[in-house]
């Protein structure tokens, strides 16, 4: 009976292409909107040539840029915006923001004028300036954490795009120091896009909630929550189809070597 067993193979198929192209649907099919919360960083960013020192943790809400900095040992870490974004060499009439433990009580973490390369060219800002919020400088025996929250626009001051390219510097100082700045032991220049917190994402989700997820290539429909950044600047969103594509040969040559 050729003709039945090649029935049962053309069902067969067609049944698992209905399958797979419903999976395709789920990963490619409605859109949900899921909460973010803007108060929280909602990316980390590895400053490029730290080897993995100084870390940054960060969101743009409310036209604000809220920062965490977190440098290995103890001592002042920064991050500073030039005046032009195509400098080459950038130091000199930049904006910086420098936390610094110790000196004070709970440290300090102000806005400082780049007049020169020299440290007596480092200036604290006027008192009228001084304008940062949810300041604060933490440490242990193997980090130094510096918060802040600055307005992306102020006037008399280099201004960050909080939607689009922008040019940062930052720099740390020598491990051990603590109350007063010196010259840095580390520093670099680093391009990031900066966009906008919404208090929703979009994120795929299936067409059918309780549809089951066929699983014969490692694939898995998940949904962890909004996308995030690496460290490495490596954006990875939940929520999709993981794993590959299910595929049909072997199955089908299997039917095929059974049928015929």
């Amino acid at each position: 009976m050729p003709h039945l067993r090649r029935r049962a193979v053309v069902a067969f198929v067609s049944a698992f292409a209905v399958t797979t192209g419903t999976f395709a649907a789920a990963a490619n099919g409605v859109q949900r909107r899921s909460a973010v919360d803007c108060t929280e960083y909602q990316h980390t960013f590895e400053m490029p040539f730290s080897g993995g020192a100084v870390v940054m943790d960060y969101v743009v809400s409310d036209d604000t840029f809220r920062a965490r900095l977190t440098r290995q040992g103890t001592g002042w870490v920064g991050l500073a915006v030039p005046e032009d974004p195509n400098c080459m060499n950038c130091m000199k009439n930049s904006d910086a923001v420098i936390g610094v433990p110790g000196g004070v009580p709970g440290g300090s973490v102000l806005k400082y004028d780049l007049e020169s390369y020299m440290v007596d060219g480092v200036v604290p800002m006027e008192a009228s300036m001084q304008t940062l919020l949810e300041t604060s400088v933490e440490e242990n025996e193997f980090f130094t954490i510096v918060t802040f929250a600055k307005k992306l626009k102020e006037d008399g001051e280099n201004g960050i795009n909080g939607n689009g390219p922008n040019t940062f510097l930052w720099a740390m100082g020598p491990e051990g120091l603590r109350g007063q700045l010196a010259y840095h032991t580390l520093k670099g220049k680093f391009q990031l896009d900066l966009t906008p917190c919404d208090v929703a994402t979009t994120s795929p989700e299936a067409e059918s909630p309780n549809m089951p997820v066929l699983d014969m290539t490692g694939a898995t429909l998940d949904d962890d929550g909004p996308p995030v950044t690496s460290a490495a600047g490596t954006a990875t969103t939940p929520g999709i189809l993981r794993g590959g594509i299910i595929k049909l040969t072997a199955v089908c040559s299997l039917f095929l070597t059974y049928f015929m």
